[in-house]
C-alpha cells in the first residue's frame, strides 16, 4: 500500500495546467457563463466622458467638432452643459444595473426606464444614418435652424463617424447593462429573450417614425 505525501499531491496540483484568468479558455467560460456587468460600468464610463469631454467642453467654449457658427452661440453653449449634465445623470444612473444599490429598486422601476432609453438612443443613430445620406445624395433636404454659418459636409461628417456612434453604442451598453440586472434579479430567459426582443422592436419602430417625420417636413 502505497502513501501520498500531501505536500507532493499540492505540488502536482499547483503544477497542473488550467485555465489562467486572461486565456481565451477563462475568456469563453466568462462568455458562456453570460456575465455582462460589465456593460453597466462601460455605459457610465461611456456616458460620463461624452457629458464632459462633449458636451462640458463645447459648452465652456470649445469649438472641435463643431462645423460653423451659431445665430446664438451663448443659448448653444448653455443648451450643451445643458445636455452634458443630463448625459452625465444617465451615466450614474446606468450604475443601478451593476451595483448593490440597483437590488433595493423594484426591477421594473430600473429596467422598463433603461430600455426605453437605449431604444430612443439607438433609433436617434439610425434615424440620421437614414436621412443624413438621403440628404447628401440630393433626395430630400434637412432643415437645420440655429446656424449662421454651416459646413454641411463637415457637420455630416462629425455626425455620422463621432456623435450618432456615441448614441448607438450607449443603447447598445445600457441595454446589456440591462440584461445583467435582469439576471442578477432572478429574471428567467425566457423573459429575457422578450426583453431584448422589444426593445429591437422599439428601436425599429422608433426610427421608422422620426424618419417618417423628417420626410414629411423636409420633402
Amino acid at each position: 500500500m502505497s502513501v501520498v505525501d500531501p505536500s507532493n499531491a499540492r505540488a502536482a496540483r499547483s503544477r497542473t495546467p488550467g485555465p489562467r484568468a486572461w486565456s481565451p479558455t477563462a475568456l469563453v467560460t466568462r462568455l458562456r457563463d453570460g456575465s455582462l456587468a460589465w456593460a453597466g460600468y462601460a455605459a457610465f464610463a461611456w456616458a460620463v466622458a461624452y457629458a464632459v469631454g462633449v458636451r462640458g467642453y463645447q459648452g465652456l467654449g470649445g469649438t472641435l467638432g463643431i462645423a460653423g457658427t451659431f445665430e446664438d452661440p451663448a443659448g448653444m453653449r448653455r443648451a450643451s452643459l445643458v445636455a452634458g449634465i443630463g448625459i452625465l445623470l444617465v451615466g450614474f444612473a446606468s450604475l443601478a444595473l451593476v451595483r448593490p444599490w440597483g437590488l433595493r429598486l423594484p426591477r421594473w422601476l430600473v429596467v422598463i426606464p433603461a430600455l426605453t432609453g437605449s431604444a430612443y438612443a439607438a433609433s436617434h443613430a439610425l434615424t440620421a444614418y437614414v436621412t443624413k445620406p438621403l440628404d447628401a445624395l440630393g433626395l430630400i433636404h434637412l432643415q437645420f435652424d440655429g446656424w449662421a454659418h454651416r459646413d454641411e459636409t463637415a457637420q455630416f461628417l462629425w455626425d455620422l463617424l463621432f456623435y450618432e456612434p456615441w448614441f448607438l453604442g450607449l443603447g447598445v451598453l445600457v441595454t446589456l447593462g440591462t440584461l445583467h440586472h435582469h439576471r442578477r434579479t432572478g429574471g428567467s430567459a425566457r423573459t429575457e429573450r422578450r426583453l431584448v426582443a422589444l426593445t429591437a422592436l422599439a428601436t425599429l419602430a422608433l426610427t421608422a417614425f422620426a424618419c417618417a417625420v423628417v420626410l414629411v417636413r423636409n420633402l
